[in-house]
């Protein structure tokens, strides 16, 4: 069976990190790394060292939804097993969840029981949580195992987001054509979470990811449930931005200040239409 899968993973300057991921993949399974970074001294050094490795280099830093795309046009296998960098598998997560695909046949996505998280009542449609299977509303996007065709079928993640509330929009379409998502109880991962990035870009990492937040916040809820409760969601948050940079300044808290002004720009660059633009100030020769 698992021959019929390959694993996907998108990297930016997490070299430090998604080998520990790899090693527990069976080394017969292929793997395709986009790596975001345009490290080319990277994607030499792991694929001379995992012979089921390919790392693909995009012409430009593509996002997480964009760069899962990128991962799924390369592929020949009729499964699909998308992972975050600092997702761990046990020995039979993989087995266990391609035995569940093979079980319940109709199916939009799949995903692994996080070791040590428990998902909020709102998250289920209908709760199994002694049994195989539950059948979902949400599950995190840190590991996610669905079937190449209907992947297609369904139309991708959505490229204009660049990162947050991609895995949001792919469910609400999923659901919307009455396609399940389930959660499997015994297939399981460690993910560590907000680790996927070198320590020395943490700073322009987290700037980047409160700006994506923002805009991808406004855009998902106007895309899906309109202007108004986007505008519900989104203006509290604008005003405490907006609050917070003057305080701030004012404190001369240089981090925290660049930290809510991207907030703020995040918010108001998704209200007035613009793309997703924000890109982390990052270079490969910055140590």
């Amino acid at each position: 069976m698992e021959n019929d899968i390959t694993v996907i993973f998108v990297s930016f300057h997490s070299e430090d990190i998604i080998e520990k991921s790899i090693a527990t993949i069976n080394h017969n399974i292929p793997i395709i790394v986009i790596e975001n970074s345009r490290n080319f001294t990277f994607k030499e050094k792991l694929e001379k060292k995992y012979s089921n490795v390919k790392v693909i280099i995009p012409d430009q830093n593509l996002g997480n939804g964009a760069g899962i795309n990128h991962g799924v046009k390369n592929i020949k296998t009729k499964y699909v097993f998308y992972l975050d960098v600092d997702t761990e598998l046990f020995p039979d997560t993989i087995k266990n969840i391609m035995k569940a695909a093979k079980e319940i046949k109709s199916f939009s996505i799949l995903a692994p029981k996080i070791n040590n998280f428990d998902y909020k009542n709102d998250c289920y449609l209908k709760s199994n949580k002694n049994g195989k299977y539950s059948s979902m509303r949400f599950v995190t996007g840190c590991a996610l195992f669905f079937e190449k065709k209907l992947f297609r079928e369904i139309g991708f993640f959505d490229e204009n987001i660049f990162l947050y509330f991609e895995e949001n929009d792919f469910y609400e379409r999923c659901l919307k054509k009455k396609k399940s998502i389930f959660l499997i109880e015994n297939s399981k991962i460690n993910h560590k979470g907000n680790s996927s990035v070198k320590d020395v870009f943490k700073e322009e990492i987290e700037i980047n990811r409160n700006w994506h937040l923002m805009w991808s916040t406004f855009y998902f809820y106007k895309k899906h449930f309109g202007k108004i409760t986007a505008y519900k969601k989104v203006l509290p948050k604008l005003f405490s931005a907006f609050f917070n940079i003057i305080f701030f300044t004012i404190f001369k808290n240089k981090k925290k200040r660049k930290i809510y002004s991207a907030r703020f720009s995040g918010i108001l660059n998704s209200i007035i239409g613009k793309k997703s633009w924000f890109r982390p100030n990052i270079n490969n020769n910055k140590t």
